[in-house]
């Protein structure tokens, strides 16, 4: 038997029970596709994620591979944050006063992460990709009818429906009211017929209605097409959201824009995640998305040594 040992990490929280699961296994040299897959399949978690070597051998660099229930995924905010919180929480980082970078390699790119005190905790921010807006999508129609909800709420705002990446492509859709948005009921027929359009059915669902009076947006994640119904905290998505909202003019024009994400209150998760970002004629740069950690448990998963590679 193979004995794997792992750690459970809330992200984009400071309360257990709060923010997005992830499984965490530091130690994945050696183990095929194959059988990380079919482990992310059995934890259960949003997703599940394994440190690797780091082929550059440098201090506070690794690599990682992301797997949500069904599917390898390049690039996730919540797994590279929860990743770095699980080294730094077995020592295996090295701190470097104030502020300690480490580094990630992913399929996507290399990603930073920073680490700062802030309000007496560790505050965890992952530097993205350069913002890409990919395209709009105009079948406004198609898309309320996947969330359960009056095309009129999405047209009210007088946004678009666009894709954007700053490392993973993410659709945003804007929705009029928070009263709208708790009530969305994903119709997986409907998310079917965009992904047909677009290669994916997901959707990122932001309105600046907000329940905390501390929070900027509210926002929901939908992911069936990868295994996830509904996810409590989307750091990717939050980096993606920021680079709309800059762009459409919605943040106050400033050269820094610092926003409070509150997502996962429909599920009894709450998330709170700090979206920082560098603004450079009318468009963001510099993109971090951060949060708070705790690690909720750790055990030892014990597999066959024979099971087959793919």
């Amino acid at each position: 038997m193979i004995r794997l040992s792992y750690l459970l990490v809330d992200v984009f929280t400071h309360r257990p029970f709060g923010g997005s699961r992830l499984a965490l296994f530091p130690n994945g040299e050696g183990l095929s596709a194959g059988l990380m897959q079919a482990i992310a399949g059995e934890m259960g978690c949003v997703e599940a994620a394994f440190v690797l070597p780091s082929r550059t051998g440098r201090r506070n660099w690794s690599a990682l591979r992301v797997f949500t229930p069904t599917a390898e995924i390049p690039f996730a905010g919540h797994s590279v944050l929860g990743a770095t919180c699980a080294l730094d929480h077995l020592g295996r980082l090295a701190r470097t006063g104030e502020r300690t970078l480490c580094e990630w390699e992913l399929e996507s790119g290399y990603f930073p992460v920073l680490l700062r005190e802030e309000e007496g905790r560790t505050l965890y921010s992952l530097v993205q990709n350069p913002p890409v807006f990919i395209g709009q999508y105009y079948h406004r129609d198609k898309v309320a009818r996947a969330l359960g909800i009056p095309s009129e709420e999405i047209a009210i705002t007088g946004l678009p429906c666009e894709i954007v990446s700053t490392g993973l492509p993410i659709h945003i859709v804007p929705v009029g009211s928070l009263e709208t948005v708790r009530a969305i009921t994903l119709q997986p027929t409907e998310a079917d017929a965009i992904a047909v359009d677009l290669g994916f059915g997901d959707l990122f669902v932001f309105t600046c209605e907000t329940e905390s009076a501390e929070a900027d947006v509210h926002c929901r994640m939908f992911a069936p097409h990868f295994g996830i119904p509904e996810d409590p905290a989307s750091g990717s998505a939050n980096g993606a959201l920021a680079a709309y909202l800059i762009k459409h003019r919605l943040v106050p024009a400033q050269p820094h824009v610092r926003l409070v994400s509150e997502q996962g209150l429909e599920m009894g998760r709450p998330s709170r995640l700090i979206v920082e970002a560098e603004v450079e004629n009318g468009r963001a740069s510099l993109i971090q998305v951060g949060g708070n950690c705790v690690v909720l448990g750790e055990g030892v998963l014990s597999v066959p040594d024979d099971l087959p590679a793919a």
